[in-house]
């Protein structure tokens, strides 16, 4: 148990600390170069991002999961990783050239070597990071993010005023930083390991259980990734630049409330997945309910102090972030206790419920995004937001209730001792 309260508190504490930094790092972004170009860079970021997905089809939890269980050597999956990665690069180049060739003015066009860099970085880093947390190592690969960003927070304070640093050469580093971050983790991981001399390919077989697995995997973190971004491509292409940076900071604020809730679930809930009926609906019933109010409370905390506090924190250029938060609340707080249920249906192999919720909300969002926000803005993006992580949290939470025979009073009911069940539950000898 002692083992299993180390990698818990390593995976909170590192993966903490880096989200921590990632955020100093985008709020240093968003107050230097205002609302309306950092919203271009973020929008830029999240298509990027998108063809990053579609490009590793996810391999990176095949990686992880085939790792930990040991089914499929680890050497086979680093040779086809670097296979995967090779290929993926080509595939890259070709559509850079390609769009360069046909659409020369469009901004994918222009920005194509950031491109390159972001997207063959984080491929990178997906694939490599998947090892380390296969050994169940969590803080290399978070330590070098950790580093990258602090460097990159004080870089920021020097454009323009050395003279040797502009806005331009900034971006330029910023988008290296990602391949460089990339490279570090491939020659750590070749330099601890005998990947090299073992390097190898998974049989037919092997191969046939990978792509099996990455199906449903890869389907999930598509219908995700839509239901968070799909959004950014209506507000940039209905609203003006400066609402597309307001909107996107709103986002990467709600965001942040989504990394408690994801880490609680990564490594609390395997810990009991295998236990009975009885524990199980105690976890997952006390966790919810506390996340629910801690949240709650902290959503009231900035209704109250939001309207100053977003401008002072983001700038001057943020302040229509207030308005468009308050839509986002019933999301932000539906959402967030919808992760512990998730990563339940996840660890029992039965990601169709999710995928299912995840259909619901990113249909409810699209819907909402066309009819509203031509004619209401970047409040009504936020408010389709909600509505759809909503109807995601009813569709599964009803799922649940009744595989549990749970009724909405015995759900929501805030025990006293809820703390003290999580702790029994998790830290009881078996």
């Amino acid at each position: 148990m002692k083992n299993i309260l180390q990698l818990f508190i390593q995976n909170v504490v590192w993966r903490g600390l880096f989200y921590i930094t990632s955020f100093i790092l985008n709020l240093a972004i968003a107050r230097h170069f205002e609302a309306a170009a950092s919203g271009m860079i973020y929008y830029l970021i999240t298509s990027y991002a998108f063809i990053t997905l579609l490009l590793s089809v996810s391999f990176e939890s095949a990686i992880i999961y085939f790792t930990s269980n040991q089914e499929i050597k680890k050497s086979k999956l680093f040779g086809l990783s670097i296979i995967w990665l090779i290929s993926a690069g080509v595939l890259l180049l070709l559509f850079y050239c390609f769009i360069k060739y046909t659409h020369p003015e469009s901004i994918y066009a222009k920005n194509s070597t950031h491109g390159f860099l972001f997207i063959c970085g984080n491929l990178l880093i997906a694939f490599m990071s998947g090892f380390f947390y296969a050994n169940k190592n969590f803080k290399f690969s978070n330590i070098i993010g950790i580093i990258i960003n602090v460097l990159l927070i004080l870089l920021i304070l020097f454009i323009n005023k050395t003279g040797l640093l502009s806005d331009n050469i900034y971006l330029d580093a910023y988008f290296a930083s990602y391949l460089l971050q990339g490279t570090i983790l491939a020659i750590a991981l070749i330099k601890n390991s005998e990947f090299l001399s073992e390097c190898s390919l998974p049989s037919k077989v092997e191969l046939r259980k990978i792509f099996n697995y990455l199906m449903i995997v890869f389907t999930c973190n598509i219908i995700a990734f839509l239901c968070y971004r799909i959004d950014y491509w209506f507000v940039y292409y209905f609203c003006t630049p400066k609402e597309l940076g307001n909107y996107i900071q709103v986002s990467k604020v709600v965001q942040m409330f989504f990394v408690f809730p994801s880490i609680l679930a990564a490594v609390v809930f395997p810990l009991t997945a295998g236990g009975n009926k009885n524990k199980i609906k105690e976890l997952l019933g006390s966790v919810s309910r506390l996340i629910l109010i801690a949240y709650t409370v902290l959503c009231l905390l900035l209704i109250i102090t939001g309207n100053l506090l977003f401008p002072f924190v983001f700038g001057d250029s943020f302040t229509e972030m207030y308005f468009v938060f308050l839509f986002y609340i019933p999301g932000i707080i539906s959402f967030s206790s919808l992760y512990i249920l998730s990563a339940y249906y996840s660890g029992k192999g039965r990601g169709i419920v999710n995928m299912k919720g995840g259909l619901i909300a990113m249909i409810t969002i699209i819907i909402g995004d066309a009819l509203l926000l031509p004619r209401f803005g970047i409040a009504a993006a936020a408010g389709a937001s909600s509505v759809g992580y909503l109807f995601y949290y009813i569709y599964v939470l009803r799922i649940f209730m009744k595989e549990y025979n749970v009724n909405v009073k015995e759900f929501f009911y805030l025990h006293i001792d809820d703390m003290k069940k999580i702790k029994k539950i998790i830290f009881r000898d078996n």
